[in-house]
């Protein structure tokens, strides 16, 4: 306990610095005695004044003061200014002015961008400068206004670099100078494919996949960009109980995969019991996907990693939205409150019932009421399951952000998630009638602080620290039997890190990094056959280092991507060395392959309760791994693909096979024969992963599918080998998406093969022993649930109202052929009033028809 306690006080003493620092930066923010003023200040002035619009690198100019006098004119201010200061303003028209610092002359320049394998002009290349971007029309031709003579400028076409020019050469009196692309001698980018399967999703080189929430436009469902449910449409990913917060990736557990909030673990990441996502889509600005390959900075994931990063930089102004949907209202504010500090705030709850709110009362359809009792002797509905429910959830989220200097950055996180639920379950037969009453509270509250610091243009560092609690506390009273039972599932983690990067030149880049871990998990249940109360308290601490690089080979047009990690955990006198490799090769302008291995091990995973009676509602606990009985998972992946882009076709194939060992039958949530099992084993999982899209200017369409086969093995059992829980052999998910103006539209399809579960012996499904009776069950996942197929649509339509307010409504509808989707099934045995006993079959299915519509005033 001694080492949790010591990071308890560092927690303290950096709360205190952190409100040092933020008062010592406060009362000397007022204008200086001397008259000065930012110039980022003064211009803002102006452009109110004067009606102006001024264009900079505001990175370029907060750190500039000018003593100036009240000018009459536009014309004296940008006089004052220059004279007075190292800027310099060039007219782009009447009403937009550009700032550069430095003495480097401003110019206007334009381009021709010529093929020299066709001699055609090149179209649809993208010209790249700092802070700008424009691209190249049917005639090859780009214009910049404004940009200073030292500027360099990349070409970018197809996803690759294609060429380096510096905006100077381009200065001529004698029109458009003509740029000659040769597409063989290309460099390989750090993306290599932009709107991959859909805009704002980019495929990288070293192996990830990114989102960009800003770029985001629309998928089928959706009414906000939900992270969560966007990395579903990747092939690979899945979510099997359909929910948004139990991902599942390559055929792995859902508690498998590494969630982070800026760079903070989660254990949480659901409302509704994981319908939709808790983490607020207005400030989720970007997010990483490794579904091998992993960078080293990242463990604790045997299946894959979702890093989920909010915006760290200050605006010009405020900005925000607040909207509302059947569902939930939400709201969220950048608010800069000077040039150098920022506050990013962001909020949503719930909305309940009382209303006839058709969402909200589809979504507990699908989470509690959901589930039919049949009886098999007559195979007739012998009873309904039926709620009377209490439930609300929220969410709030807070960032500061303060530029300290050119070169710091301190870095202020926080975010608590809620829900709580108060529920009266009631089953009705033909003879009988029972109840119980429930309650159930989760919540997660998490800190983290960071510095950034950048010491060169070479060497650059970041420290944070961060802590993250989590509760997850549930009730349930039989009021017939006046018996009660209770669970309580506690976690407290904090972790000190620290990352050096270096990068002596363009063709190699270096990454070193510490961190150290403390996690202690709670548990307390009492059962309701037994008046006590069991507790089991575990603590981990774990010393994690890791080294990574990247480098550009022969010509750039190869990236390997290598990292080393070391984890020791001293208490329990273990620890892993695991690499992490990723090979990129170009092999002309339209294909490229790519290789990659990892290792990686887990050592906080969930365990699963399918004697909750809470109806397996929150039946999962976060628990410590390292014993004989529930080891370390580790992991061994090896990807192998490539991918093929012409004209607007993009295309994409890789193969993998992945080992993971270390699991355990009770972490499984089998309900079948091994459900109270206790064996030791493993799974194997191999496959193919395809995607297919292409994109016009109005159009957007994507299919990806996955083919896998994915089988347990548990050398102690009989048989060893068998189906895993998670062995979907088909995966597809196509869709489409069309804009014109302001208005966006997108439909789409998700198809599975059914999921497996395990039936009884026909003819002999309930045999004796002794006294007792048991469900003769089959070889394990024996069967397989009817094929799962969805189609979903969305539209949205975007009104400006002033120079101010925008409105935005969005409808999404799901499942709009309302088809009855089975999510699972299991068999139990019931007495009847006589005492025999038969058996009944459980089956919970999937949201119906599902509309929702929101309203949005974003300024």
């Amino acid at each position: 306990m001694r080492s949790r306690y010591s990071i308890r006080k560092i927690q303290n003493k950096l709360g205190v610095l952190l409100l040092f620092l933020f008062t010592s930066y406060l009362l000397p923010a007022q204008d200086s005695p001397s008259g000065e003023k930012a110039v980022i200040t003064l211009l803002k002035e102006y452009e109110r004044r004067f009606d102006l619009s001024f264009s900079y690198n505001r990175r370029d100019l907060r750190n500039i003061r000018c003593a100036v006098d009240d000018p009459a004119s536009i014309e004296g201010a940008l006089n004052q200014l220059s004279n007075n200061c190292d800027i310099q303003f060039f007219r782009i028209d009447e009403r937009y002015i550009a700032v550069t610092v430095g003495d480097s002359p401003i110019i206007s320049i334009c381009g021709t961008l010529i093929d020299t394998a066709t001699g055609t002009p090149l179209s649809g290349a993208s010209v790249v400068g700092s802070g700008f971007q424009v691209s190249t029309g049917r005639g090859g031709q780009f214009t910049i206004a404004g940009i200073s003579e030292g500027t360099s400028l990349a070409v970018y076409y197809l996803g690759f670099k294609v060429k380096e020019v510096l905006a100077g050469d381009l200065n001529s009196e004698q029109g458009c100078p003509l740029i000659f692309i040769d597409q063989r001698f290309n460099y390989l980018p750090t993306v290599l494919v932009n709107s991959y399967l859909t805009k704002g999703i980019s495929r990288n080189a070293e192996g990830s996949v990114s989102i960009s929430n800003q770029n985001f436009e629309i998928l089928p469902s959706l009414i906000e960009p939900d992270v969560l449910k966007i990395a579903q449409i990747l092939p690979g990913i899945e979510s099997y109980n359909e929910t948004a917060s139990n991902i599942n990736i390559r055929g792995g557990k859902s508690d498998e995969v590494l969630l982070l909030w800026d760079g903070i673990r989660m254990y949480q990441s659901g409302h509704f019991f994981g319908l939709i996502s808790a983490f607020n889509p207005n400030l989720t600005q970007h997010v990483t996907i490794y579904k091998n390959g992993t960078h080293p900075r990242f463990s604790e994931s045997v299946s894959g990693v979702i890093s989920m990063k909010s915006d760290s930089d200050i605006p010009d102004q405020v900005t925000g939205a607040a909207s509302v949907d059947f569902i939930s209202t939400q709201f969220y504010a950048k608010i800069p409150a000077s040039e150098r500090f920022a506050f990013h705030v962001s909020g949503r709850t719930s909305i309940n019932t009382g209303l006839g709110n058709p969402v909200y009362n589809e979504f507990f359809q699908r989470v509690f009421q959901n589930t039919v009792v049949t009886n098999f002797r007559t195979n007739s509905t012998e009873g309904l399951r039926s709620t009377d429910e209490d439930f609300n959830f929220y969410d709030i989220n807070g960032k500061a952000i303060w530029e300290l200097t050119n070169k710091d950055k301190l870095q202020y996180n926080f975010l608590t998630i809620f829900n709580k639920l108060n529920f009266t379950e009631r089953f009705t037969g033909e003879t009988s009638l029972s109840k119980n009453v429930s309650e159930l509270k989760q919540q997660t509250l998490v800190h983290g602080l960071s510095w950034e610091r950048e010491w060169t243009k070479q060497l650059s560092s970041n420290i944070s620290y961060s802590s993250s609690d989590y509760v997850n506390n549930g009730g349930n009273q039989d009021i017939d039997t006046g018996q009660l039972e209770s669970q309580r599932n506690e976690l407290t983690e904090s972790q000190i890190s620290a990352e050096l990067v270096y990068t002596p030149n363009s063709k190699l880049a270096l990454e070193g990094g510490y961190q150290r871990t403390e996690t202690e998990i709670i548990n307390e249940s009492s059962p309701f056959e037994i008046n006590q109360v069991f507790v089991t308290q575990n603590e981990l601490v774990s010393d994690g280092f890791y080294l990574n690089s990247k480098m550009n080979l022969f010509n750039k047009r190869s990236l390997v991507t290598a990292g080393l990690r070391f984890t020791n955990y001293p208490q329990i006198d273990n620890s892993f060395l695991e690499p992490r490799i990723t090979i990129s090769q170009k092999i002309n302008s339209e294909v490229s392959l790519s290789a990659s291995f990892e290792q990686k091990h887990q050592a906080v995973a969930q365990t699963i309760d399918i004697n909750n009676s809470l109806l397996g509602i929150e039946n999962q606990r976060w628990i410590i791994l390292g014993s004989d009985d529930q080891p370390i998972l580790e992991n061994s992946q090896f990807t192998l693909g490539g991918t093929f882009k012409k004209d607007k076709w993009s295309f994409g194939i890789e193969g993998f096979y992945k080992m993971v060992d270390g699991i355990n039958t009770l972490n499984q949530g089998f309900r079948n024969q091994l459900a109270n099992e206790n064996a030791r084993g493993g799974y194997d999982v191999n496959g193919v992963e395809l995607s297919i899209s292409r994109k016009t200017e109005q159009l957007n369409a994507w299919i990806s599918y996955t083919y896998q086969d994915n089988a347990y093995s548990f050398d102690e059992l009989v048989p060893s080998d068998f189906r895993s829980n998670f062995d979907v052999t088909h995966s597809l998910s196509a869709a489409a998406s069309y804009s014109l103006k302001s208005f966006l539209f997108s439909v789409g399809t998700t198809y599975h093969s059914g999921i497996p579960y395990t039936s009884p012996v026909p003819g002999n499904a309930i045999i004796s022993q002794g006294n007792d009776s048991m469900i003769n069950f089959d070889t394990p996942n024996d069967d397989t649930l009817k094929d799962f197929f969805r189609t979903d649509l969305s539209a949205s339509y975007t009104l400006p109202l002033d120079d101010t307010f925008t409105g935005k409504i969005a409808v999404g509808m799901v499942n709009i052929f309302d088809r009855k989707n089975a999510l699972d099934r299991y068999f139990v045995l019931d007495r009847d009033d006589e005492g025999n006993e038969f058996l009944t079959q459980v089956e919970q299915f999937s949201l119906g028809f599902t509309p929702n519509i929101s309203l949005k005033l974003l300024f």
